[in-house]
């Protein structure tokens, strides 16, 4: 069960697929099939968001036979397959890939926040801002916050490369020197989705990435969004709990992976 809106109403689904289309955009795939409604995603394989299937509309092949398809195609790639399931989705497709042996994993909760609802909060600190592509020592930064390799470097380079949004990267400093926190938005429809937040273990409960959040999102509102939404692990609470005190006080939806077992 999904997570009420402070407002207790429920968001108009027409919204949620307005970010759900905003959030895909916003973290391209190196390379997409479309099939009969269904969009399949590669990214050589680094995370399951951009190499997995993603439901975007009914069709009108036999399930068996689309499940089939999906399956063949990783296959060919090297890949485990890996099915993104909304909460919004049909039950049908969620019996037929337990049924195949698929197991279910990670939910994640989408929130949503209307500018119009929400003043944003003021920028506590020096936060720095870049335009359209990210520094080399943002990706550097990013990359040893995370405790990730140079293998790791050379996807997200080419992920970034293929965002075709209105963008930003915003670092901050605990200090003069090395980068601490860091944030990414991309504008699409008026909303502008939050992501690659991430702070050092030793600068957390500092104030670091609620600076970089609150630069993008008054970015975004100064180019004209009306609204902000990100993704976030339902079970990450310090990070939920830091969200809605910024202003995202509804939750969308929810989704989570079938992965095939082995």
């Amino acid at each position: 069960m999904g997570m009420p809106s402070q407002t207790g109403t429920k968001p108009p689904a027409s919204l949620a697929a307005r970010v759900e289309e905003t959030c895909l955009n916003a973290w391209p795939a190196l390379q997409e099939v479309h099939y009969d409604g269904w969009l399949l995603r590669l990214a050589n394989g680094k995370t399951r968001r951009t190499n997995s299937v993603n439901i975007m509309r009914g069709g009108v092949r036999p399930l068996a036979e689309k499940i089939a398809f999906c399956e063949d195609f990783y296959l060919r790639h090297n890949l485990p397959t890996h099915f993104r399931i909304l909460s919004t989705a049909d039950a049908e497709l969620e019996a037929a890939l337990q049924a195949r042996g698929y197991t279910s994993e990670d939910e994640t909760s989408t929130l949503y926040m209307d500018f119009a609802e929400h003043a944003l909060q003021p920028v506590a600190m020096s936060v720095e801002l870049q335009e359209s592509a990210p520094s080399s020592e943002w990706v550097s930064a990013r990359l040893a916050i995370t405790q990730q390799g140079p293998d790791t470097r050379t996807k997200l380079e080419k992920i970034l490369q293929q965002l075709a949004l209105p963008a930003v990267f915003a670092a901050t400093r605990s200090e003069p020197g090395s980068i601490d926190a860091v944030a990414k938005g991309a504008i699409h429809d008026r909303i502008v989705c939050l992501n690659l937040v991430a702070t050092r273990r030793t600068h957390l409960r500092q104030g670091l990435s609620q600076a970089c959040v609150s630069a993008i999102l008054h970015w975004a509102k100064q180019r004209g969004a009306a609204g902000a939404c990100l993704q976030v692990v339902s079970a990450n609470t310090p990070a939920i709990r830091l969200y809605r005190k910024l202003g995202f006080a509804q939750e969308l939806y929810r989704y989570h992976y079938r992965t095939k077992n082995c």
